[in-house]
C-alpha cells in the first residue's frame, strides 16, 4: 500500500474542514480540541475505508488468480494495481462489485454505531454519522 503526496493534501484538508466547519456547525457545544481529535479519526476512518475499498477489489483479484502490484492512495481515492485483465468475464463481475459491496457494508456499519450511539456518545455518534452518509 502507497500514499501519494497528494493524499496529505486532501487528508488536511477533510480534517480541516471538519474541525473547523462541519462540527462546530453541526456541534455548537464541543470544545476545540475535541472538533480537531474527531476531525482527525473521522480523517482517517474515511481512508481506512477507501483502502478497504481497494483491498476488496485487490482481494477478489487474488482470488481468481489476477496478480495485483499493489494500492495507492491519491487525491481522488484510491487505484487497486491490478497487472491484467481478469480471464472471465465473471472474475470481473466480481473484482468491480467487491470495493462498492465493501462501501456499503462500511455504511451500514456506520449507520448501526450512529444508531447505537446517538444518544449516548455524541462524538462516536458524530463520526460514524459523518462516514455512514
Amino acid at each position: 500500500v502507497g500514499l501519494d503526496w497528494s493524499w496529505f493534501i486532501v487528508f488536511f484538508l477533510i480534517t480541516w474542514s471538519l474541525a473547523a466547519h462541519y462540527f462546530p456547525m453541526n456541534y455548537p457545544d464541543w470544545s476545540p480540541g475535541l472538533y480537531w481529535l474527531v476531525g482527525l479519526l473521522t480523517s482517517l476512518l474515511f481512508f481506512g475505508s477507501v483502502l478497504a475499498h481497494e483491498l476488496s477489489h485487490s482481494l477478489v483479484a487474488r482470488s481468481t488468480g489476477t496478480p495485483v502490484h499493489g494500492i495507492t492512495l491519491f487525491i481522488f481515492g484510491g487505484v487497486a494495481q491490478i497487472a491484467a485483465e481478469p480471464k472471465r468475464p465473471r472474475d470481473e463481475f466480481w473484482m468491480a462489485l467487491a470495493g462498492p459491496a465493501m462501501s456499503l457494508a462500511l455504511a451500514l456499519l456506520f449507520g448501526l454505531i450512529w444508531f447505537g450511539t446517538r444518544d449516548a456518545n455524541q462524538p462516536v455518534a458524530a463520526l460514524a454519522s459523518w462516514l455512514g452518509w
